[in-house]
């Protein structure tokens, strides 16, 4: 008799853990701080609380409005620092970033983008997941990343 009413006064405090509402979280969708940017149709970064969903980036300098010349490595450095560009807009850096998802349009570009990638995650690795897929605007490289605001 003693075990059943410790299950049933288990299940009762699960229960009311169990309907209690979390807490409500703000989104806010951040547009970008980059003036040609700022009437595109999607936010440079999206905020829930700590975390920041930021807009995947191509190898395209946004002062001259063109695609880096040089391969995949070029196109991989200048994702990279159009990536640290937009943390920088939100008081971050690269080592607030905790995931990656790395898009090649070619596969067989894998050990050379990563050769350039991992000059700039040096001490923290994020997890990371990479894939081949067709791009954008001629793109070798489309790179997108989650941070976390400390």
């Amino acid at each position: 008799m003693k075990t059943n009413f410790s299950m049933l006064l288990i299940c009762f405090v699960f229960a009311i853990n169990s309907c209690q509402k979390a807490p409500k979280q703000e989104v806010y969708f951040h547009k970008s701080h980059d003036e040609s940017r700022k009437n595109a149709p999607f936010s440079e970064a999206t905020q829930v609380g700590n975390l920041y969903f930021l807009t995947g980036q191509i190898g395209k300098n946004h002062q001259t409005g063109k695609m880096v010349e040089g391969g995949i490595e070029a196109e991989t450095a200048q994702v990279i620092k159009n990536i640290e560009a937009v943390l920088k807009n939100h008081n971050m850096t690269l080592k607030d970033v905790v995931k990656c998802t790395v898009i090649l349009a070619d596969i067989d570009d894998f050990s050379k983008m990563n050769a350039v990638y991992t000059t700039f995650f040096v001490d923290n690795l994020p997890a990371r997941t990479t894939f081949a897929a067709n791009l954008v605007a001629g793109a070798k490289i489309e790179i997108e990343v989650i941070a976390a605001k400390k």
